[in-house]
């Protein structure tokens, strides 16, 4: 849990998971760098850290990469703490 809260707690990573939030279908980095003010390597180094936590999940298409909000896992997890706080 305490990795899922670091990869959230940074502000671009946050903004990024923002933006996928609205997003009704994957996008690759260049389209999602906007909502943070970051170019698109920033972007995809951010994306690669909410993948290895499970918040994002990649499609390869050819050389491109696609992302989408895992918003199962993430809720189930955020869900799962907040039972815990609840106690």
């Amino acid at each position: 849990m305490a990795d899922l809260l670091k990869a959230l707690g940074e502000f671009n990573r946050l903004s990024l998971v923002y933006e996928l939030c609205e997003c009704a279908k994957p996008r690759n980095a260049m389209c999602l760098c906007d909502c943070c003010s970051v170019d698109s390597s920033v972007a995809s180094r951010h994306l690669k850290v909410l993948a290895q936590e499970g918040v994002v999940r990649i499609e390869r298409k050819g050389r491109e990469r696609m992302y989408s909000l895992n918003r199962a896992e993430v809720a189930a997890r955020l869900r799962a703490l907040a039972d815990q706080i609840e106690g």
